[in-house]
C-alpha cells in the first residue's frame, strides 16, 4: 500500500474552524475566561470536562484501530497492532478516571460528542501502519500540552493531581510512538527537538494540522510549552460534528 508523503498526508486535516460546542460546553467562549486569576471549583470542573472531551476523542480514535474497530484491518505490523490496543485501553482508562473525578467533586461529566475522523482520514483505503502512527503522534503532543496549558488555572490540588497523572502518560505515549516510528523507519528527523511539537519549526504557532511536522525525537524537548484552550479547540474542531 502506498503511504502518502508528509505534505499530502497533512492536508487531510486542513479544514476551517470556528466557534463550536464541544462536548456540551461552549468552549470557544470559555477559553477566554479560563485564567489563573479566576480559580474556582466551577472552573476546575469545566477544565476537567474539557480534558474529558479531549480524552473521548483520543479513546475513540484508538478504538477504531483496535481489534473490532472500523480500521483495525488496516494495520499489519504486530507491534503497531499492540500499540493500538494498549493506547485504546489507556485512553479509555483516562476517560473513566476523569468521569470518576468529576463525579467525586459533585460535577456532571459531559457526554461524549459526536465525532468524525473524516478530516484526518478522507480515504480509508490509504490507511496503513505508517499513517496510523503519524496520526497518533499528532494527537499525543496536543493532549500533553493541553493539560499543561490548564495547570495554572486549577484551584483544587486533587484536580491538579488528576491532570498531572494523565499528562505524564500522554507524554510517555509521545515518546513510545516516536521510538516505534524510528524503529520502523518512518520518522525522518529522529534528532529534532522542539518544545512545540507537533507544530513545525517553520510555523510554530499554527493550529492547522496541515502545517504540523510529525517527525521529531522520541525525547522531543527538555521542557514542553503549553497550548492554550483556544489553540487546542482550533486544532480539534474539525473532528467534532456540530
Amino acid at each position: 500500500m502506498t503511504t502518502p508523503d508528509r505534505r499530502s498526508f497533512l492536508k487531510y486535516a486542513g479544514v476551517g474552524t470556528g466557534a463550536m460546542m464541544l462536548g456540551g460546553l461552549h468552549l470557544s467562549a470559555f477559553a477566554a475566561d479560563t485564567s489563573p486569576t479566576t480559580k474556582s471549583a466551577a472552573q476546575d470542573l469545566a477544565i476537567l470536562n474539557y480534558a474529558l472531551t479531549l480524552e473521548y476523542i483520543e479513546a475513540a480514535f484508538y478504538a477504531a484501530f483496535d481489534v473490532g474497530g472500523a480500521y483495525a484491518s488496516k494495520l499489519s505490523n504486530a507491534r503497531v497492532k499492540e500499540y493500538a490496543k494498549e493506547l485504546a485501553s489507556q485512553e479509555q482508562g483516562h476517560v473513566d478516571y476523569l468521569i470518576s473525578t468529576i463525579k467525586s467533586l459533585g460535577g456532571t461529566p459531559v457526554a461524549k460528542p459526536n465525532l468524525t475522523f473524516a478530516p484526518l482520514i478522507p480515504d480509508p483505503s490509504k490507511l496503513n501502519d505508517e499513517v496510523f502512527l503519524q496520526l497518533a503522534v499528532t494527537f499525543e503532543p496536543v493532549g500533553t500540552r493541553a493539560y499543561l496549558g490548564q495547570a495554572t488555572s486549577i484551584m483544587n490540588a486533587d484536580v491538579l493531581t488528576a491532570a498531572a497523572s494523565v499528562l505524564a502518560v500522554e507524554a510517555n505515549h509521545v515518546s513510545g510512538i516516536q521510538q516505534l516510528r524510528v524503529f520502523l523507519g518512518y520518522n525522518k528527523k529522529p534528532t529534532r527537538m522542539f518544545a512545540r511539537t507537533p507544530q513545525s519549526d517553520a510555523k510554530p504557532n499554527s493550529t492547522n494540522v496541515g502545517d504540523f511536522d510529525p517527525d521529531f525525537s522520541p525525547m522531543p524537548t527538555a521542557l514542553w510549552e503549553p497550548l492554550s484552550m483556544a489553540e487546542v479547540l482550533e486544532i480539534v474542531a474539525p473532528l467534532i460534528v456540530k
